[in-house]
């Protein structure tokens, strides 16, 4: 069933979009946003080689994104509920520019760090909003298919951001350059396009300069937290996806994998199969299909971590797979269940609890599995990760609500 539309607020700056385009500038700019964040994952190899360090640094390059991004959600995430959406959307596209800048222009590793630690913050800025608004610039008002629209930008932008970088570093004579000038010329060009979408915050959102970061009302409380194991069970993956797999198929399956073009093949593979079971199901939203889906991750872990037992990379190809398809529809499911629960007051510091509460799972994990794989090997940990996401999933299955989502389009 469509919801009513929230009502624009002109915020100083006359629309220069319609609600139709500008759905589509803020659906791109959550495409770009993920694209921008996995526009290295290609080329840490060659950073390895030209600066001298290991895969130790890599893992910290990695946590060193999250370790930003988390604790600048706690300082921006009220700011969509108190200064609306595009101010942040603006900025956020803005600050990307300079964090490619900042990699475009490295000389040594510290300059890697700089860049991870600056698209922390752009990614803040953007992800404390860019969910909410593009549920509330849907055209019909849908918070489904505003909800599927999100979570497809997100798994475009992880398949697209890998594979870009690597097939530039392959084809033109600047591998570390090219990407990045790509990715400014683009953000640039949105964060312009950005400024003339109309401003959704609702009439009755907070300007109290004390709003609450995490503020999920006491009425909605239980019906946050399901959804939240949910999102935070399929970041768990992704997490082991982007950080560990790498390394499982190099270790365990004895694949070599050394160009950048298909240095991210696995993870892009995992995220194409997570937008495109979104698009293939998007109707699948209610606890059953939610429950499947997450059965379906941990099936995908676990085949992957028989894998290594069997020495066959074909199941766990196929695991990812597995993954992906799970992965799309619970974080649909998960995404949809909280901007439909939260009230518009509060949909900004919501969301941004909620996506506070993925990416920690997206980090901790891993780097917790990174730290034990030293010492008990990486084929166990995967086995105990596998475990870890199980039990997850349990406490999401039980304390998620009953009530299914009905989907019109």
């Amino acid at each position: 069933m469509a919801t009513q539309h929230v009502a624009l607020v002109p915020l100083g700056v006359v629309p220069a979009w319609s609600l139709r385009a500008s759905f589509h500038l803020v659906v791109a700019a959550q495409v770009l946003l993920f694209a921008g964040s996995n526009l290295p994952t290609p080329l840490f190899a060659i950073y390895e080689h030209r600066y001298g360090f290991g895969p130790g640094v890599v893992t910290l390059l990695f946590c060193s994104y999250v370790a930003v991004l988390v604790p600048a959600l706690v300082v921006l995430g009220p700011l969509a509920d108190r200064v609306g959406r595009r101010p942040l959307l603006v900025a956020g596209i803005a600050v990307t520019v300079l964090s490619s800048a900042v990699f475009l222009a490295a000389r040594s590793v510290g300059w890697l760090f700089a860049g991870e630690m600056t698209y922390g913050i752009a990614s803040a800025m953007v992800m404390s909003c860019v969910s909410v608004a593009i549920r509330e610039l849907h055209p019909r008002g849908d918070v489904a298919a505003g909800a599927l629209a999100a979570s497809v930008a997100m798994a475009a932008g992880m398949v697209l951001g890998p594979l870009t970088s690597g097939v530039l570093a392959e084809v033109t004579p600047w591998p570390t350059t090219s990407p990045y000038v790509l990715d400014i010329v683009l953000a640039a060009v949105l964060a312009v396009a950005l400024v003339g979408v109309p401003e959704t915050r609702p009439p009755g959102a907070t300007t109290s300069p004390r709003a609450r970061t995490f503020h999920v009302p006491a009425e909605v409380r239980a019906a946050f937290i399901g959804p939240a194991a949910m999102g935070a069970a399929t970041f768990m993956v992704v997490g082991w996806v982007f950080g560990l797999s790498p390394s499982f198929f190099h270790d365990e399956l004895h694949v070599r994998i050394t160009r950048p073009v298909i240095a991210g093949m696995f993870a892009a593979l995992v995220a194409l199969t997570t937008g495109a079971s979104q698009l293939l199901l998007r109707r699948q939203l209610g606890r059953r299909p939610a429950t499947g889906a997450l059965l379906a991750v941990v099936l995908g872990m676990a085949m992957i971590a028989a894998s290594s037992a069997l020495s066959c990379l074909a199941m766990a190809v196929v695991g990812g797979v597995v993954i992906g398809a799970g992965a799309g529809v619970a974080q649909m499911n998960a995404m949809a269940t909280v901007q439909r629960t939260a009230p518009l007051h509060a949909r900004g510091s919501a969301m941004a609890t909620y996506v506070t509460i993925c990416y920690l799972a997206l980090s901790l994990p891993v780097l917790i599995a990174g730290q034990a794989a030293d010492r008990f090997g990486l084929a166990a940990v995967t086995w105990w990760y596998a475990v870890a996401v199980l039990l997850v999933v349990l406490v999401s299955l039980r304390l998620s609500p009953r009530a299914d989502i009905r989907v019109t389009a």
